[in-house]
């Protein structure tokens, strides 16, 4: 790892400390990392990233914004049964703090709504949120978490919107480490991009060791963690 990379390890491991009610990053029990994607579906990025995916025959996690998925349920249906999570990112893409909490309430239920209804699943399964921007303050992550949500940050982001493709592989090859959650962005036109970088660095992770799971598959390894005799006896 280089400096920079080292220091945000820490900074992330810190936050996974000081909060262990938020996914950061998983227990670091096992080679298992987390690809997740944000702001989907969109009919031009969705698809190609689903392309690269299925061939590497890797499961991820999309976090979907409620309107594109009442515009785009079929991209919704074509997700789930790849076998990925279908996870909420928001209903409009809006700081939650900048909400009022009944709308905001209201906009995430209406999401689940959404996303259930076009994968014929249960809305009560959707329940891993990533906040827009990663921003939820004290008051809004209790809330959320009174609404039954279970919060989803990331210990990786690079900014490949606005960057060369090459510098975002080498950023996300640093920052894979046990229990790393990683960010990519599935919408706003960087689909072709992001496909490249999960073409490049799938394999190179899994020349490493590592096994992709989802995110509610580490959120279940992660409260067996921080709760061991709440889980003893489970199978």
């Amino acid at each position: 790892m280089g400096i920079l990379t080292t220091s945000l390890h820490r900074f992330y491991l810190a936050a996974q400390r000081r909060h262990p009610e938020v996914l950061y990053q998983g227990d670091g029990v096992g080679h298992r990392v987390a690809l997740t994607f944000d702001d989907g579906p969109d009919p031009q990025d969705t698809l190609p990233l689903l392309a690269v995916l299925g061939r590497h025959q890797v499961r991820a996690t999309f976090h979907l914004v409620g309107k594109s998925v009442e515009q785009y349920a079929e991209l919704v249906r074509d997700i789930h049964k790849e076998g990925h999570q279908l996870a909420l990112h928001c209903y409009r893409h809006v700081p939650f703090p900048l909400e009022d909490p009944a709308a905001l309430h209201a906009g995430l239920v209406r999401s689940q709504n959404a996303i259930a209804s076009a994968a014929g699943i249960s809305p009560t399964s959707i329940r891993d949120l990533r906040p827009p921007y990663g921003i939820a303050t004290s008051r809004t992550r209790s809330q959320l978490m009174e609404w039954g949500f279970r919060l989803v940050m990331w210990s990786c982001i690079p900014p490949h919107w606005m960057q060369p493709v090459g510098w975002s592989i080498r950023q996300v090859m640093e920052a894979v480490v046990p229990g790393a959650v990683i960010v990519l962005h599935d919408g706003h036109g960087h689909g072709k991009r992001v496909a490249e970088i999960v073409d490049a660095i799938v394999p190179q992770i899994q020349s490493l060791g590592f096994e992709f799971v989802t995110v509610e598959e580490m959120q279940v390894q992660q409260s067996q963690v921080i709760h061991p005799k709440q889980n003893q006896g489970k199978v």
